[in-house]
């Protein structure tokens, strides 16, 4: 099955579309804008909720779990101390992801090293989006679950990047503040 999912581009917490190759709208990806939980559902179109992906607050390691029709399915959980890391374990599931996190390409296998989705980040008409095979639509509700997961992995990694950026810029400002004020006297 091909598909391919696409975020809003005036979203408040990054809400995604996702298409057949006809176009035609099949799934939606919608946040709760102020949860500490960081849950994001994935609706049919009728508005039932299939799958919901949540992250744990407090934990030495990225970890976001994945709930369909009310039950715990498996949970998403970097290493520690490799922030660029190349593969993320499912062990409930006996599903790997591996890929490149930098470039947005992502191959998902399960423990007999088959092949269950492809997925690939490209431009999509007015922005970002997800260009996705899955081999089985049994997976289809998994996979675009764990892409969700993914998305918001990567999402907290960008922010955290850019704010210690930021952080990086403002500690380097304010020593040369600190260092032309030491000139001048």
């Amino acid at each position: 099955m091909e598909l391919f999912m696409k975020e809003k581009i005036f979203s408040l917490h990054g809400e995604h579309h996702i298409y057949d190759l006809g176009g035609n709208a099949r799934y939606e990806v919608k946040g709760k804008l102020f949860s500490i939980h960081d849950y994001m559902c994935l609706y049919d179109l009728e508005g039932k909720e299939l799958a919901k992906v949540h992250k744990k607050v407090f934990s030495l390691h990225e970890t976001h779990f994945i709930e369909i029709d009310g039950k715990e399915v498996t949970e998403l959980r970097t290493k520690l101390f490799h922030p660029f890391n190349q593969e993320i374990d499912m062990p409930e599931i006996g599903w790997e992801i591996r890929g490149n996190f930098f470039e947005h390409d992502f191959s998902i296998y399960d423990n007999g090293d088959n092949l269950r989705a492809v997925l690939h980040r490209k431009y999509i008409s007015l922005g970002e989006g997800y260009q996705i095979t899955i081999t089985s639509d049994e997976d289809v509700v998994l996979v675009l679950a764990i892409i969700v997961a993914l998305e918001r992995i990567m999402k907290d990694r960008d922010a955290a990047r850019q704010s210690g950026a930021i952080a990086a810029g403002a500690t380097v400002t304010a020593h040369a503040n600190q260092q032309e004020d030491n000139d001048q006297n």
